[in-house]
């Protein structure tokens, strides 16, 4: 018998909102048996969000601000992702009850929803390969780690996972549309990344597809892709009262420290 799972389709939210809901679960399921919940959502306005331990040397705030981008801080590790034109998913499990209970398998096991999602799509996407050095890129689409997603060396997912006891959030940007016009401009002070070389390592599904990708033909392609790969239920679904109550105590939290 296929494991239920939520599904939460949220729509465009704001940057802070976002992180708060994705926190808000991980307290759902922390204090008590909630069902694995796969969340999809959008970012209005469009944002920047910065890895927890990430340093902002290199990072033009200033052009942010000139182009109505806003900077967030996430829950998880990694480097930064700008949300323009993407989709973003999150997932909220018990490691070792709803996926395998290592990193890399339970980002294998993941992103095989993802992968299925793609191949229906009609493209052969792969995991990324690349190891994770100290002196990383500022931008996270720079390197293609395992737990990302390429296709022909270049990549247009970029996920990071996090455990807060026996409960885990994954969530990532699915690029559908081109982000060279402002990707190099932001990053251009981090003397890490070479403006060329980063655009030849970034593509989106668009590019891929060579057609206009829509949001909605996206999600669709996901919860098939998670719902055969993961032989999983997927149940409608919304937040209820009090996960929006503790999305809403959390608010301030990630509206304060976008910088830091």
């Amino acid at each position: 018998m296929a494991q239920r799972w939520r599904l939460i389709e949220s729509g465009p939210g704001e940057p802070a909102w976002n992180m708060a809901v994705d926190e808000a679960l991980v307290c759902s399921h922390s204090e008590d048996d909630y069902m694995p919940v796969l969340r999809l959502y959008t970012w209005s306005p469009p944002a920047l969000s910065l890895g927890y331990f990430q340093k902002t040397a290199g990072i033009r705030f200033d052009l942010l601000e000139k182009l109505g981008i806003v900077p967030v801080r996430r829950l998880t590790g990694g480097r930064a992702v700008l949300h323009y034109g993407d989709l973003t998913y999150s997932v909220v499990a018990r490691v070792g009850q709803d996926t395998p209970q290592s990193l890399t398998a339970s980002y294998h096991y993941l992103c095989s929803g993802l992968l299925a999602a793609f191949s229906s799509l009609g493209l052969d996407a792969r995991m990324g390969a690349e190891s994770l050095g100290a002196d990383r890129p500022a931008s996270c689409f720079a390197v293609a780690a395992p737990g990302d997603i390429t296709w022909e060396g270049k990549k247009f997912v970029g996920s990071a996972q996090k455990r807060f006891g026996t409960v885990l959030l994954q969530h990532g940007s699915i690029l559908l549309r081109s982000q060279d016009k402002h990707l190099t401009d932001i990053f251009a002070g981090d003397e890490r990344t070479d403006a060329q070389s980063l655009l030849e390592k970034v593509t989106c599904l668009d590019d891929i597809l060579g057609r206009r990708v829509e949001l909605e033909e996206l999600s669709a392609a996901l919860v098939n892709g998670f719902k055969t790969a993961l032989n999983i239920e997927l149940c409608d679904d919304r937040l209820i009262s009090d996960e929006e109550a503790k999305a809403q105590s959390l608010l301030g939290k990630y509206i304060d420290n976008r910088k830091e």
